[in-house]
């Protein structure tokens, strides 16, 4: 779980271009811990600190524990968005969403 979650923080780091530097000194972590973490070399973490990175990030601890499948940034990016709308509009939008898809296959 924890190589998992190493992964989603570098990928989410990256894509924020910052350093490992920066985001250890964001979120009030060590350096050696976030690199640690992206390297897969943590066996335990406090959810204190786990929950700085992820806020720091802007991801939530839900995004850590995911299907792996549903991981990437972009996908994180689009299950955060629909679940921070109102239940009306996140049907709304899904169903628009499963409508463009299926006429992109037809």
């Amino acid at each position: 779980m924890l190589p998992e979650i190493g992964k989603i923080i570098r990928q989410r780091r990256q894509q924020h271009g910052i350093t490992i530097e920066q985001l250890a000194e964001q979120s009030n972590v060590s350096i050696s811990l976030i690199s640690r973490l992206e390297r897969g070399k943590v066996d335990n973490i406090k959810l204190q600190s786990l929950t700085a990175i992820a806020e720091t990030l802007n991801l939530k601890i839900a995004d850590f524990f995911r299907d792996e499948l549903l991981q990437s940034p972009n996908i994180v990016a689009l299950l955060d968005y629909l679940s921070d709308l109102p239940a009306h509009q996140r049907e709304e939008l899904a169903g628009t969403l499963l409508k463009l898809l299926r006429l992109s296959k037809s």
